[in-house]
Formats: C-alpha cells, structure tokens, sequence
C-alpha cells in the first residue's frame, strides 16, 4: 500500500520514483540535480542524522541562504522525522545563539560564508552534529563528507503527517521573532489548496528568488514545484541582474516575489536587452504592486500577474487570486478552498461584508502553536479562528482587502490611516521606485505622517512635489507631512519592510 502523500519525504518519495530522470534542480553552477537525486542525497542526509542520534522531533537548525543543501535538509529531516528550524541569513551572531537556546537544537548546519555567527554560545546549544556547508572548516564536519559516508537510510523514521516537520521564526518585522511549529501534513495540504488556484504545470521553470527559508519562498518556490514536478532554478540571494539572466538562461516561467523585488526587476536597465517572453506567471505577496507595474507587465510583457495573502501560522497561503480570472481592485482574491475568513471588531464581533476589521481565519492546516508561547498561541488561535492582527474587509462574495497591519495603523488628528493608502498613492509617481510610510508620535496630533522614498536611478522628484501628488489621489489627513529620501529600504530577508526601524530613524530625523 502507498503511503499518503500528507509529508515533505513521502512527496519527494513520490516524485523519485515517478519522474527519477526529471530536472529538479537547475544549481547555480550551472549543473543539473534529478528528483532522483535530490531525494538519495536527502536519504543519505537522513542516515547521518540519525547516527548521530538525532531522534523524531529534535530541532535542526539551518543557516544557509537558497541552495540545493537547504531542499535536502527540509526532505532529509523529514525521512528522519526532525523538525528543520531555518533561520533568517541576515540573523546575528547574538539572535542566533538566543534562537538556539529558545529550540535547543540537535544538530546544526551553517554555510561556510556565515561561520561567524557561529558563537560559544551557540556551539554550547548543540550536542550532536555540526556541518559546514560547501567548504571545508576545521573542528566541523562537511556537508558531502558526511553525505559520502552514508548509504540512504534504508527506511524513513516512523512518523505521521501529523507530526510537526519545519519551525519558521517570525521575520522581525516587529524586531521579535518566534518560533512558528508546523505540522507536515498543514505544509502539505496548503500547497495543494493553493496548488488548485495557481496550477503549476510539470512543464513550468521556477526562479527561487524568495528565500527559502521564509514560508512564503518555502510554499511557492519550494512545495508548489515539488506538487507539480516542475524545475526550479536557485537564485542564491537575490540580485535583479542576475535574476533576469537567470529567467533567459533557464526560460523561466513562473516569478514569485514580493513588490520590491518585482521594482527592481523590471525598473533594471539590462531589462531591454533580456530575453523575458518565458514567463507566463507572476505572484505577488507582502503587499500591492503599483498599478502602473501591473498594467507593464499585463500590456508589454504579456504576463499574467496575480497577488496573494497569508501567514506563516496558517501554512501559510491563505487568499490568492485566481489566474485569468477578473481581478478586483485591492483585493488578494478570495480564501483557498478549505480557508474559511470573518472579520470582527475589537470586541471579537463578527462584522457585515465591507466593513473594515480584523481578519481572522479557519483552516486544517494551522500551526501547531508558538515554540515555548503557549499563552501567545492561546491569543492567536481562539475558538479556532486565527486571528491575523491584519486589517482588512472581506466582499459579499468572500474576496479579501488588505488594509494594513493591526499595529501599523496611524492615528493622525484622530483619523485612521492605513500606511498602505499612502504608500499606494506615492508608488503612482513616475519617479518613486519604492516607498513606506510610518507614523511618527506627536503631542498635538497624535502622530504625524513620515515618508520614506527611494527614487528610481537617474530620476528626480521633491518633497513637495511627492506630497502635492499625493493630495490629488488621497485626503488630506492621509498626507505625509514629511518625505525623506533613501537609498535603500530596511527590510527582512523576505522583503517585508522593519517599519519598527523606520520609526526609530524617523524619529531621530525629527529630533
């Protein structure tokens, strides 16, 4: 009797057996990896792991940016039924050591350019195994060493989908991360609902360009491939030029990102000499993309372009929109199948079709909980509605808008202000290639409206320029009252904009 498909291993299992010689994986050393030999490696992976006596349900912690090793540890700790805890590149040495200590891992596996995270303190959280990926490095073993010294673990450990397999600590948007516990069979099953709306083809190339270990870059560019049997390139951090190389090389044809990755790709230069007419698919998530890039990529390029909503606890797709279909406005289109959605005001009541409130959903394919939070999950997840902390509506016929994150919200004269109205508004300047808009304490106003733009290359635009745009698009108690320039965006390894580190600048701007 075959084994459900309800795990990462038994999902790579079943691709080895039924498509053994297909491309996988296209390495960024220009070489080639089969399902076949994704899933040996990973087996090989999974014997070592548990000579070294990692047992079912030990904590592997991964640092590592997107590679074919980190595929392997996420099929290879589920043959050997481990949960694999990856962990933001851009984490320190401190924030590591603190990570280790919350999930008290088993083993590690660090690459070779991030060994100086490796610190005291972190060693000293880790009794069995340590690799060093793709070199060499004394006092460590290294990945194809331990891989050569095995032979694929002749069985996988006994395990159920039910059997937590991958911990995703919160991106520090907020500055403080936590430790979101999946279940196999919730990864699984949410790659399917949102496999039903996107539908992959095995013909399909993907660009990982997301990294991998965010949940959003771990559905997309990880699971979906993996559902469909399709390729999927490795773009090991992300880099507009070399992604547009990548999508010529490879002729990709599914892109998924979020906005700022999209405004660099198609705002780049070398766009005009670059060969894009593969792609035939573009998701977008963290956030709108400015209608104007939306219309380009529809109208020149002939790129459908959808946009999606979630969260890591639900597994994490929750709403996406539906290829081809009619798009609203706004909208990131309605729950997958099997996601139910409400929204309810700050007394917990559920509020009509169009009212602005807090999103809350119902799905199968929830976390397990906060690693060591039990109270925070009990606040998440009530009567078993997650509530997201993201404002929104949701239409009569159950599309979802999202307005802003609970805690973003500005109160300025008393009015409520979604930063994404303000952001939104400034992306429609011809000039502006990014933005993000926070709210700045005040002691007459409550807060004041702060600006921060990056500029395309070359192009040019004032403070008062950008803001009397934005009053011919906005009201104006939405208005920044002030606009500073940058070269670049605080942001996550995810592309989510720190707003927490926004405000702290503004702040200081501003005395």
């Amino acid at each position: 009797m075959t084994a459900p498909l309800d795990r990462i291993d038994r999902l790579f299992a079943h691709n080895a057996r039924t498509l053994p010689d297909a491309i996988h994986l296209y390495l960024p050393d220009g070489g080639t990896q089969t399902w076949r030999q994704t899933y040996t490696r990973a087996g090989r992976l999974a014997a070592a792991l548990v000579q070294a006596g990692v047992a079912k349900g030990d904590r592997v912690l991964v640092l590592t940016g997107n590679s074919r090793e980190l595929q392997e540890l996420y099929v290879g700790c589920g043959i050997a039924a481990a949960i694999c805890v990856p962990v933001n590149i851009l984490t320190t040495a401190r924030e590591l050591a603190a990570t280790a200590a919350d999930c008290t891992p088993a083993a590690l596996f660090i690459d070779h350019t991030l060994l100086d995270r490796a610190s005291p303190e972190l060693l000293a959280c880790v009794p069995r195994l340590k690799v060093v990926l793709r070199a060499p490095a004394a006092g460590w073993s290294e990945y194809e060493t331990l891989l050569a010294a095995h032979a694929p673990l002749a069985e996988p450990v006994p395990s159920s989908g039910d059997d937590p397999g991958i911990m995703i600590y919160s991106s520090g948007t907020t500055g403080k991360p936590k430790g979101i516990l999946l279940r196999q069979r919730g990864v699984v099953e949410n790659a399917v609902m949102t496999q039903a709306v996107a539908r992959y083809q095995q013909a399909d190339r993907n660009l990982a360009m997301l990294p991998l270990f965010s949940s959003f870059g771990f559905c997309w560019d990880f699971m979906m491939p993996a559902l469909a049997g399709c390729a999927t390139a490795i773009l090991p951090r992300f880099d507009p030029v070399a992604a547009l190389a990548a999508i010529e090389k490879h002729r990709i044809t599914i892109l998924v990102g979020v906005p700022t990755m999209f405004s660099r790709i198609f705002d780049a230069p070398e766009l005009a000499s670059t060969d894009i007419s593969s792609l035939r698919l573009m998701d977008v998530g963290g956030g709108p993309v400015s209608d104007r890039l939306k219309h380009e990529l529809k109208h020149t390029h002939g790129i459908e372009i959808i946009e999606s909503y979630g969260l890591t606890e639900i597994s994490p797709v929750a709403a996406a929109q539906v290829p081809f279909d009619a798009h609203r406005p706004g909208s990131t289109g309605p729950t997958l199948p099997g996601v139910d959605v409400k929204v309810v005001d700050e007394a917990g009541n559920s509020l009509p079709p169009g009212t602005s409130g807090e999103l809350c959903f119902r799905a199968n394919t929830f976390m397990v909980g906060y690693w060591n939070r039990p109270e925070q999950t009990a606040e998440a997840i009530r009567d078993g509605w997650l509530h997201s902390g993201d404002i929104g509506t949701v239409d009569a016929d159950g599309h979802v808008y999202i307005q802003d994150r609970l805690k973003d919200m500005i109160v300025a004269n008393g009015f409520n202000v979604y930063p994404k109205e303000v952001e939104n508004a400034l992306s429609e300047h011809a000039a502006v290639q990014s933005c993000a808009v926070v709210g700045v304490p005040d002691e007459i106003r409550g807060e004041v409206i702060h600006a921060f733009v990056v500029l395309k290359a070359g192009a040019q635009a004032s403070e008062t320029e950008l803001i009397e745009h934005c009053a011919g698009l906005i009201g104006k108690h939405k208005l920044p009252r002030r606009v500073h320039f940058t070269d670049v965006l605080p942001l996550t390894a995810s592309g989510k904009i720190q707003r927490f580190v926004l405000r702290e600048r503004a702040q200081a701007l501003l005395g």
